[in-house]
């Protein structure tokens, strides 16, 4: 997928190898290019604690980069757990998070939502796990979330039919005073819960959930660990129409409590979108034997390999370094089989391979970045250094390619039918890829840009 380079996103990321250190601008299209890493944005990158969550944001003035986590300084900047970067400069967001960490960003309705576990943001009362940063200043939204079992995932901008709202996944109880546990509506004024109650392990938790059009229609799907919603017993996953929840066949399963889905990412492996899940500790889906990574492409289950032999996969993300599209996976796992990874792996089509030569801690998140030779992948987590080289909690692969045509978004060289289905499987989130405009959501401005492109 290809986004061209003088769009919003890509003019403040040109330079996304200087993001914590000055270099020279981009120049690696063309011949000879082979992808690889840039660590200079990992000295000093964070100093401490985690780097858990990236996203890229506009907030009125330009498309930017928003990274949260534990850290209290990026790039030698004091930042208290968030901190915004613009192309040229690093600064925090006011004093801050409080403590403890943020564990996702989200972008809706043309402001930044900061969640997680803190007590305060900007100091303000009413922000504890859930705040809004809006012209420049930190504000509560209402959550009500003080009690100190409550925290927040994941956040997800998704239309149900009835308008983008943001979608938030946790382990809350009663949020805003709108009776929504675990996972909850907010359209920018008032909270709402979603069909019923959710029940299963203890404790129980959503972590995450995501867009995608199975064929059906846009819907959200939300995974955790959880073994029923609104009535209907559902394995660590469910599917929300916007009026019902359903099941994925008999979904993930395993053994002990922490059997989870931590991540999702929508690829197309040529055989169509699919929904790939990743989490801790199950052993199967649909019955099938599944690693700790899965496949759904909307009526049955499969296996990715052989998956993952351990750890966890906290992230699942699609790029393409120049030699097409392909699927990363990232956590603490440290074998495929008999292969062994370190915490960073890439699916060849067969199996899981090596990728960036291993990273020496938790890798957390990851995140493309549209550049003038393609595209780069900015992860961040709790490593200390990537293939050997120091790196604090930052590093930027980058790829090659050039910039391609912006509809193009399975870089095959022309926008057509097969960049629609990508488009309108992502409906609704706010996927940074087929979101063409940079606004945060996948939606009728995105799709008008792509048929411009058709070629």
């Amino acid at each position: 997928m290809h986004r061209a380079p003088d769009r919003a996103a890509a003019a403040i990321l040109l330079a996304t190898s200087t993001i914590l250190a000055p270099a020279a601008a981009d120049d690696r299209a063309g011949d000879g290019c082979v992808p690889g890493w840039d660590l200079s944005i990992g000295v000093p990158g964070a100093d401490s604690g985690i780097v858990g969550s990236l996203l890229l944001h506009d907030d009125g003035g330009g498309q930017a980069l928003y990274l949260g986590g534990s850290f209290t300084s990026v790039g030698g900047v004091a930042a208290s757990r968030i901190a915004r970067f613009d192309g040229t400069t690093l600064t925090p967001l006011g004093s801050g998070l409080s403590n403890a960490e943020c564990y996702a960003l989200g972008s809706f309705a043309g402001d930044l939502y900061a969640a997680g576990y803190f007590d305060l943001a900007g100091g303000v009362p009413g922000t504890a796990k859930l705040a809004r940063w809006r012209n420049g200043a930190w504000e509560s939204i209402g959550a009500q979330l003080e009690l100190f079992s409550n925290q927040l995932w994941d956040l997800t901008t998704f239309d149900d039919g009835s308008g983008d709202a943001l979608y938030i996944t946790g382990n809350f109880q009663n949020i805003g005073g709108s009776g929504a546990n675990y996972v909850a509506k907010y359209d920018g004024t008032t909270f709402s819960p979603l069909g019923g109650s959710i029940g299963g392990n203890v404790p129980l938790i959503l972590f995450t959930s995501a867009a995608f059009d199975d064929g059906t229609g846009p819907a959200l799907y939300v995974g955790g660990r959880f073994t029923e919603v609104g009535g209907v017993p559902a394995s660590r996953i469910a599917k929300w129409n916007g009026k019902q929840w359903s099941a994925l066949g008999s979904g993930i399963a395993g053994t002990g409590s922490t059997v989870s889905i931590m991540t999702m990412a929508i690829f197309d492996d040529g055989s169509g979108p699919a929904l790939y899940v990743g989490g801790q500790s199950f052993t199967s889906a649909g019955g099938q034997p599944a690693n700790r990574v899965a496949r759904w492409n909307g009526t049955q289950w499969s296996n990715v390999g052989e998956g993952f032999a351990n750890g966890i996969v906290w992230k699942l993300a699609v790029y393409d370094d120049g030699s097409g599209e392909a699927l990363y996976a990232f956590g603490t796992f440290t074998a495929s089989g008999s292969t062994p990874l370190e915490r960073m792996a890439k699916w060849n089509g067969t199996s899981w391979e090596p990728f960036g030569g291993g990273a020496s801690g938790t890798v957390l998140d990851a995140i493309v970045i549209p550049s003038d030779a393609g595209q780069d992948l900015l992860i961040g987590g709790q490593f200390t250094s990537i293939g050997g080289q120091p790196a604090n909690r930052l590093a930027l692969w980058e790829g090659c390619g050039g910039p391609g045509v912006p509809g193009d978004l399975n870089g095959d060289g022309v926008v057509n039918g097969a960049d629609l289905s990508i488009l309108l499987a992502a409906w609704g989130s706010n996927d940074p890829l087929p979101d063409l405009n940079g606004d945060g959501v996948v939606n009728g401005a995105d799709l008008a840009m792509l048929l411009s492109d058709w070629t």
